[in-house]
């Protein structure tokens, strides 16, 4: 089964199926943890430092749903819709998993509101 980890805001609940790579397991090594929302088009990243992620970034196309880290700004992007990113060709990023519910819910995050970021429910205690 597919580890998912669930980032919840004041109004927002989001479930991401996280990937088998490196960064995935990184993230999943330091929940629970809590981080400010930054907003960019249809773009949801906050700071999520992992020092000791080593995957490279390999990725300039992403699509709506896809979740990646973004080594430049140590931040974990949710996309869930028309950003900049996806027609500039920007920083490339590392695949980490994609959005399985909630994505609706990327719209009611506002700036700098607190995020937690934790095991689903049923992925066992961290």
């Amino acid at each position: 089964m597919a580890k998912r980890v669930t980032v919840r805001g004041d109004e927002a609940e989001i479930t991401v199926e996280l990937d088998e790579g490196a960064v995935a397991s990184e993230l999943w090594d330091r929940l629970p943890m809590q981080s400010k929302a930054r907003l960019h088009g249809e773009q949801l990243h906050f700071p999520v430092l992992m020092p000791s992620a080593t995957e490279a970034p390999d990725r300039y196309e992403i699509e709506t749903g896809d979740v990646a880290y973004w080594p430049v700004d140590d931040a974990l992007c949710l996309f869930f819709g028309e950003t900049p990113a996806r027609t500039d060709k920007g920083s490339p990023v590392a695949s980490v998993g994609r959005i399985v519910a909630g994505i609706e819910d990327c719209k009611l995050v506002r700036q700098n509101e607190t995020l937690k970021i934790e095991a689903a429910e049923g992925q066992g205690e961290r």
